[in-house]
């Protein structure tokens, strides 16, 4: 792996060349180039898609009405909205000097990202989901994967945060669940009030530590550089925002990650609808309508609440054919897979 951490501040970019140019870096570390910390900070705001995720999910009339171009990134994660407010960083190693177990990569890569954040006066902490949090609300968001022979981890300072335009991109079919997946996320996804110089200063500092790395500042080489101009092309294409096949639904349910083992589901059958949000696998919150419950709408929302996921069936099953309905609306739907 060398003994240089290769360090590039890209500044404001466009919104295209916030995803490119660290992609261009990691082909680089594929193809040789040290280890490399880039940061990142997008001119104006946008949607990122992770790589096997369906376009189906981002709201796109929304996104053109208002002028928000959408890009697939090469690795994990569902639709996220990004802005100025943000400043963004991306960890990039060998393959072969990260663990081949993704969660110890994992752990591996965002580790400094906490140390970080400490040293700037962040209470953070790496969770039991490897979620970087400040008490329980989520103060990073993070996507991680392999391009060619290098692992990255991408990752954000959350300086301001727009949780009612975040929600807004997402398609999301019903009113009920897109004002449950914004209340959830203003309540779990938290900006931090540090300054993004000295964030990124630590940042740096515990990356060479953590890595035995001396720092490098540094920038795209010639090779980088030509390959960012076949990236640029290729993430503008439609045929690359289309992304991968997707097998078919295994259900009609739309379920939205806040945070880890934080999530909204919302689902139809016929006239049927349920919306149910869920912390740690219990129910939350729930909102149901079908005909035939009658009064006996408000008992169901208030016996669903609090019970684990697994037996929201059964409890709906108490509500007769109606409650059925709804059951089968809801069955299959698993945050625990996002």
């Amino acid at each position: 792996m060398g003994d240089v951490l290769r360090v590039i501040d890209f500044g404001p970019v466009s919104p295209l060349r916030s995803q490119t140019l660290w992609h261009a870096a990691a082909y680089g570390v594929s193809e040789g180039e040290p280890p490399t910390l880039s940061f990142t900070r997008p001119s104006a705001p946008y949607v990122c898609l992770g790589y096997h995720r369906s376009l189906a999910e981002v709201d796109q009339e929304y996104c053109h009405r208002e002028g928000l171009p959408i890009y697939r990134r090469m690795v994990g994660g569902g639709p996220v909205y990004l802005d100025d407010g943000q400043l963004f960083f991306q960890i990039c190693l060998p393959a072969r000097a990260a663990p081949a177990l993704r969660q110890e990569a994992l752990r591996m890569l965002l580790e400094p990202a906490v140390a970080a954040f400490q040293a700037v006066g962040v209470p953070a902490a790496l969770d039991a989901d490897l979620e970087i949090c400040d008490g329980d609300r989520k103060i990073c968001g993070h996507g991680a994967g392999q391009i060619e022979d290098a692992v990255v981890v991408c990752g954000n300072l959350i300086q301001r945060f727009d949780h009612e335009r975040a929600t807004r991109v997402l398609a999301l079919p019903d009113p009920g669940l897109r004002a449950e997946t914004l209340r959830l996320m203003r309540r779990y996804v938290a900006a931090t009030p540090a300054d993004p110089q000295e964030f990124q200063a630590a940042m740096i500092s515990a990356y060479a530590t953590a890595l035995g790395l001396r720092v490098a500042p540094g920038q795209l080489t010639g090779a980088e550089r030509a390959g960012l101009t076949d990236l640029d092309a290729q993430f503008s294409s439609v045929q690359w925002l289309a992304g991968p096949e997707q097998p078919p639904a295994r259900t009609p349910a739309r379920t939205v990650k806040v945070r880890a083992g934080v999530w909204t589901v919302g689902a139809a059958s016929g006239d049927a609808r349920i919306v149910v949000s869920v912390v740690r696998g219990t129910v939350d919150r729930a909102w149901l309508r079908a005909a035939g419950l009658n009064g006996m709408t408000q008992a169901a929302e208030s016996a669903l609440a609090g019970v684990p996921v697994a037996a929201v069936p059964d409890v709906l099953a108490r509500f007769g054919d109606p409650g059925r309905q709804l059951a089968a609306a809801f069955a299959g739907a698993d945050g625990t897979r996002l």
